[in-house]
C-alpha cells in the first residue's frame, strides 16, 4: 500500500463512520419531529372542520368532511385584515429598527475604541436574563406617561427595546470573524468608520441578522401579553388577540378559533422558509 493510500483510509473511514452516525441521529430525531408537530397538524386539521357537520378521523386530527368554511366565517364576522395589517405595522418596523440599530451597535462594541465598553455590553446582558412578564408594569407606566398608551408606536418602541440586546449579542459576534485587519486596513485606505460598517461589517454580519431577524418576528408576532396591556382598543388589537377581543364569538365555534390560530402561525413560516439558510449559517457562526 503507498504512502498516499495509507493517508486517505483514515479519512474514509473517519467520513463513513460520521454517515452512520448521521443516519443514527436521523433515526432518533425523525420520530421527536413529528411527534413535535402533532399538535401542529391537529390545529390545521380542526381548522377544516365545518361546524354543521363536526367528526373527526385519523386520530381526531382531521375532520371528516374537511371544508374552508371556518376560514370564511372569521373573515365575514371580524375585520381580519385590519388586525393582520396592526400586527404588520407593529412587527415590520420593530425588526426593521433592531436590525439596522443591533448593527450599529454590535460594530461599536467589536471595533470602536468607546468608554465602559464591557460594561455596556454586560449591561445589555441583563436584559436577555429578564423576562417579558416582568417588564409589563413597567412598559404601561412608561407608555402612559409619555402618552403612547393604547398606541402602536409604542408598542414598537418596547419590542425595539426588548430586542437590542440579542441582536447585539448574536451581530457581535459574527463581526468578531471580521479580521482586525481588514478594520485596520480600510482605516489606513481612508475609509472613515462609516464607510467601514457599511462597506464590510454590515454586509458580512447578513447570515447573523437573518437570526435576528426571525427571533424579533417571532418574538414580536406572537407575543400575547405586551399588546394585551397596552393597547385597549379592539380595532388597534393585532391578530394574536383576536380570538380574546371576540372571545364571545368563538365559545361555540373551536373551528373558527383554530382557523384564527393557523393564519397568526403561516407568516412566521413563510419568514423561516424565506430566511432558514441564512438562519442555519448564522447560529453556526454565533456558536464558533
Amino acid at each position: 500500500m503507498t504512502t498516499t493510500a495509507l493517508k486517505r483510509t483514515p479519512s474514509r473511514r473517519n467520513r463513513s463512520a460520521l454517515r452512520r452516525n448521521i443516519n443514527w441521529l436521523h433515526v432518533i430525531l425523525a420520530p421527536m419531529a413529528v411527534l413535535w408537530m402533532l399538535p401542529l397538524f391537529m390545529v390545521a386539521g380542526l381548522s377544516l372542520m365545518p361546524p354543521d357537520r363536526p367528526g373527526t378521523r385519523w386520530l381526531g386530527m382531521f375532520p371528516k368532511s374537511p371544508s374552508l368554511t371556518n376560514y370564511a366565517t372569521i373573515w365575514e364576522q371580524n375585520p381580519i385584515a385590519l388586525h393582520l395589517l396592526n400586527s404588520l405595522l407593529i412587527t415590520v418596523p420593530s425588526v426593521i429598527i433592531v436590525a439596522i440599530f443591533g448593527s450599529m451597535a454590535a460594530f461599536a462594541l467589536a471595533r470602536l475604541r468607546i468608554p465602559a465598553r464591557a460594561l455596556i455590553f454586560g449591561t445589555l446582558l441583563l436584559g436577555l436574563i429578564l423576562p417579558v412578564a416582568s417588564i409589563v408594569v413597567a412598559s404601561y407606566k412608561i407608555l402612559q406617561s409619555i402618552g403612547l398608551y393604547d398606541s402602536l408606536i409604542g408598542l414598537v418602541l418596547v419590542y425595539s427595546a426588548l430586542g437590542l440586546p440579542f441582536a447585539v449579542v448574536i451581530i457581535r459576534t459574527s463581526y468578531f470573524a471580521v479580521p482586525l485587519e481588514t478594520y485596520e486596513a480600510a482605516i489606513t485606505d481612508g475609509a472613515n468608520k462609516w464607510q467601514v460598517f457599511w462597506r464590510i461589517y454590515f454586509p458580512m454580519g447578513k447570515p447573523a441578522m437573518a437570526v435576528v431577524v426571525i427571533w424579533q418576528t417571532m418574538m414580536t408576532w406572537n407575543d400575547f401579553l405586551l399588546p394585551l396591556v397596552t393597547l385597549s382598543t379592539n380595532s388597534k388589537k393585532p391578530l394574536t388577540l383576536v380570538p380574546l377581543a371576540y372571545q364571545g364569538t368563538y365559545l361555540s365555534q373551536p373551528g373558527a378559533l383554530f382557523a384564527i390560530l393557523v393564519l397568526i402561525s403561516v407568516p412566521i413560516i413563510v419568514v423561516f422558509l424565506f430566511v432558514q439558510k441564512l438562519l442555519v449559517n448564522g447560529l453556526a457562526g454565533a456558536i464558533r
